[in-house]
C-alpha cells in the first residue's frame, strides 16, 4: 500500500480519529454542533485532514434525501463520519461539499499553546478529552 504521511493540525483545539488519534479537524472549524448522525450528536465542518472517502450512496437522513459517501479516517480506516456530496431539497444545499464528524467516532485534544518569548516556562502538558460524554483514559494526560 505504501507509506501513509498523517497531516498534523498546528491548531489549539483539534478533533481526532478515536481509534488512532490522527488529526481530523480543527476545532474552531465547526459550522455547527447540533447535527444528528447516526450513532448520536455529531459536528458539520467544513474541512477535515487524514481522510479518505467511501463511495457515493443515497440516504434518507432526518432532513431528507442526501447522497453522501462514508467518511474514514485514512490512517487507520475507522468510519468518522460522512460528507455530503449533494441535497436533493433546496433548503438543504448548504451542506454540500461538507463533512459530519460522528462525537462518538472522535476525541478532542487540547494542545498546550507554544510559549512566546515573555512567557514563562511550559508545562508541556496535553489536556484530552473524548467527544461527548464518553470517558476514556487519555482524559488528562501531562508528557
Amino acid at each position: 500500500m505504501g507509506y501513509i504521511i498523517k497531516e498534523f493540525i498546528d491548531a489549539p483545539s483539534v478533533y481526532a480519529c478515536l481509534e488512532c488519534r490522527s488529526h481530523l479537524a480543527r476545532r474552531d472549524d465547526v459550522i455547527s454542533r447540533t447535527f444528528q448522525g447516526r450513532f448520536g450528536r455529531a459536528y458539520l465542518t467544513e474541512t477535515v485532514v487524514n481522510q479518505r472517502l467511501g463511495r457515493n450512496e443515497d440516504r434518507l437522513l432526518m432532513t431528507g434525501l442526501h447522497t453522501v459517501c462514508d467518511l474514514h479516517c485514512r490512517v487507520c480506516d475507522a468510519v468518522v463520519g460522512w460528507r455530503y456530496v449533494r441535497a436533493h431539497d433546496r433548503s438543504q444545499q448548504y451542506k454540500e461539499g461538507r463533512y459530519i464528524l460522528e462525537q462518538s467516532r472522535i476525541y478532542s485534544i487540547d494542545q498546550p499553546i507554544k510559549p512566546g518569548p515573555n512567557d514563562g516556562p511550559s508545562s508541556g502538558a496535553v489536556s484530552c478529552e473524548v467527544a461527548g460524554d464518553m470517558q476514556s483514559p487519555l482524559q488528562n494526560i501531562t508528557l
